[in-house]
């Protein structure tokens, strides 16, 4: 038996957009997406708006999307971290997710000796990226 726990994303916009631009920056196969059409949602406004979609990624891991609809509130759009030691892997991902966002910490050496950096995506979600023992080497 596993248990895999993954970020559940909700970005702001078009989910559809941001996981294009996800995969892009993670890799992976083509999502599994689900539209509240699919789901007997009659509404034409929400037809075509993500209920769910999932990524595998090719860094690792499962990444969770969805729009939010209409009147259904407003949870936080979410954050996720990226790590590890594959650092052209990290920066390309970096910079797609940085790409047209806001940058709070630029990608840059840390005081605990890796590259860091955090920035909000265009759709309101936030990333951190932090590439272990390569802050030294810039």
């Amino acid at each position: 038996m596993t248990v895999e726990m993954c970020p559940y994303l909700h970005p702001r916009g078009s989910a559809r957009e941001a996981l294009d631009a996800y995969r892009r920056a993670l890799g992976g196969g083509e999502p599994e997406v689900t539209s509240y059409g699919d789901i007997g949602m009659d509404d034409a406004q929400l037809a075509d708006l993500v209920a769910n979609a999932a990524l595998r990624t090719e860094l690792g891991g499962l990444l969770m999307v969805s729009d939010v609809p209409p009147g259904a509130g407003s949870p936080p759009a979410g954050s996720a971290c990226l790590s590890g030691d594959d650092e052209a892997a990290l920066r390309r991902a970096w910079e797609v997710l940085s790409e047209g966002g806001e940058v709070e910490h630029p990608l840059a050496p840390s005081p605990w000796g890796s590259l860091f950096g955090s920035c909000r995506d265009r759709w309101g979600v936030s990333w951190m990226v932090d590439v272990a023992g390569a802050g030294a080497g810039g």
